[in-house]
């Protein structure tokens, strides 16, 4: 069992957080499940996505990592929750001295026939004998293809799973305060008296570590159980991922080998809902960006999902690309029973000035 004592400082700065890399990782994650039943994908899908694109290092470090999984790989800032080329290059940049220490962490945690002379596949020191520079570019390089092969196509479901979840858990926050909130993330995970104790502690050596300068939640759809990442420098904070409730709806989860999302599943979720209200009018991606306190990569991520989809259109204006929501969007915003009706309202509404308005 582990027990992160949480100073008010820490309890202060908890937040939940929706993070690419960290969605990432708990696929890739030694622990995840081979049964063929997993609702999203399976250890061996996973083990043959790594071998079939050729991603040796993360096969590497899927073999060797023992209880401690290098805290970098994750591309967390100050502030948690990113969009995913912000992590990517966090991950890349790394300074070569944490990359060391961390690197050096996993080898003495992993097992002599994690790594076997004989095995002709490449090893963990393999990579790092290259430098640490290199190291860190290379693990940026295969956690995006691997989430170009994997994860692109069922994000918008991803992440709307987990804002819905965010969304419940402050609701309880609201109703129970954050003890509450902290009790509920999974069965083997309670709070009491500033400890958070992870597992089940059954016949199991209890360690005890501080949870550093924050505690990070990130619900995942895909995460089989609770994963827990720790800084033993106490530099960074900690960070939790645990699985989402399942959806209530059957037939809405999306995974790979042509599991395909439902027609909505692009458009559904709060972050791209509250995009679609504010394109009454006209307006560019940093201005959305502000407004809703998005990287503007993220605002323009959901943005082209929704001009897939048909809910906005999109006018360029010299240097600048204006987006509108349509017809369609109205629709689904605000059905036509409306006494005035959305069309009606559209009409009256002025464009920016010298911008024709878009249709």
């Amino acid at each position: 069992m582990l027990q992160l004592r949480l100073s008010a400082d820490s309890l202060a700065a908890t937040c939940f957080a929706i993070s690419p890399l960290m969605q990432v990782g708990a696929v890739i994650h030694p622990r995840y499940p081979a049964a063929s039943h997993h609702e999203n994908f399976t250890g061996r899908e996973v083990r043959e996505t790594l071998r079939d694109r050729r991603l040796h290092l993360l096969s590497a470090l899927r073999r060797e990592i023992r209880g401690y999984a290098p805290g970098f790989m994750a591309g967390q800032s100050d502030s948690p929750g990113s969009d995913l080329a912000g992590e990517l290059h966090r991950v890349a940049t790394t300074p070569t001295h944490l990359v060391a220490r961390q690197m050096d962490r996993v080898l003495r945690m992993s097992s002599p026939r994690d790594n076997p002379a004989s095995s002709a596949e490449p090893t963990v020191r393999t990579f790092l004998e290259r430098g640490e520079r290199e190291f860190a570019q290379k693990v940026a390089c295969e956690l995006e293809q691997f989430w170009n092969d994997c994860l692109a196509p069922v994000w918008s479901s991803i992440a709307a799973r987990a804002e819905a979840d965010i969304d419940d858990r402050a609701h309880a926050i609201a109703r129970t305060g954050l003890s509450g909130a902290l009790n509920s993330l999974h069965p083997m995970i309670a709070y009491r008296d500033n400890t958070l104790s992870v597992g089940s502690g059954r016949g199991a050596d209890v360690s005890h570590v501080d949870c550093g300068r924050r505690l990070s939640l990130s619900p995942s759809p895909l995460a089989p159980g609770w994963l827990v990442s720790v800084d033993p420098w106490n530099e960074r904070g900690t960070s939790i991922i645990y699985p989402t409730r399942r959806p209530s709806r059957p037939g809405s989860r999306g995974g790979p080998g042509g599991r395909a999302e439902q027609p909505w599943g692009n458009v559904i979720g709060h972050a791209r809902l509250g995009l679609l209200t504010h394109l009454d009018s006209p307006r560019t991606t940093t201005e959305l960006a502000e407004q809703h306190h998005m990287s503007p990569s993220t605002v323009s991520y959901h943005l082209t999902r929704l001009h897939q989809a048909g809910l906005v259109t999109r006018t360029r204006a010299g240097n600048r690309v204006y987006y509108q929501r349509t017809a369609k969007a109205e629709r689904l915003l605000d059905p036509p029973s409306s006494p005035a009706g959305p069309t009606a309202r559209r009409q009256d509404r002025p464009g920016r000035p010298g911008q024709r308005p878009v249709t």
